[in-house]
């Protein structure tokens, strides 16, 4: 690509990740409804520190969000998100805890994420152990000449079966 055109694509690039990064864009900031706003943002988890992205994203349009009805919707927004079977989803998927919920609802959803990323940490350690077993399989069926790294390969899989097996039961313990 000659170097105007490539310019050229990244600029236009660079002008639509720009534009991505903005929580709101002219028309949502003029036609705001906070309350709105705040309930699906407290209903998805996020911080509080969520509306000063949409402060910044609206004093571009010269639109100042009203505070109060955005954190009274973000409020009820979290009690949809503050439960423990959405903390247990949250963290079974992996994803981070911001610290969102309020001290009153923050027990049952912590308890959850916790469950939750201990499954997920269970589910990732199986994976590896899993890939490692067909590693060892597919060397010891193409064949290990060295006696002794044969040996030790046989170990390792014996090793790594058993962990698996018991990865698999306390995965079907965290689940029920």
């Amino acid at each position: 690509m000659p170097a105007p055109a490539l310019r050229i694509a990244s600029s236009a690039v660079l002008l639509a990740l720009a534009a991505g990064c903005a929580s709101l864009d002219k028309d949502e900031c003029v036609s705001a409804n906070w309350y709105a706003i705040g309930l699906e943002d407290g209903a998805r988890g996020r911080a509080v520190e969520r509306l000063g992205d949409h402060r910044r994203a609206c004093a571009e349009h010269r639109v100042t969000p009203d505070a109060a009805q955005y954190v009274a919707g973000r409020n009820e927004g979290l009690k949809s998100f503050c439960t423990y079977q959405r903390g247990f989803s949250h963290g079974r998927a992996g994803q981070s805890y911001s610290g969102a919920c309020p001290e009153a609802l923050a027990a049952g959803f912590v308890a959850g994420y916790e469950r939750g990323r201990e499954l997920h940490g269970l589910h990732r350690r199986l994976g590896t152990v899993d890939k490692e077993i067909a590693r060892i399989k597919a060397a010891l069926k193409d064949g290990i000449p060295n006696p002794k790294t044969r040996a030790m390969e046989i170990e390792r899989l014996e090793s790594l079966t058993r962990e698996s097996e018991q990865l698999q039961a306390a995965i079907v313990r965290l689940e029920n």
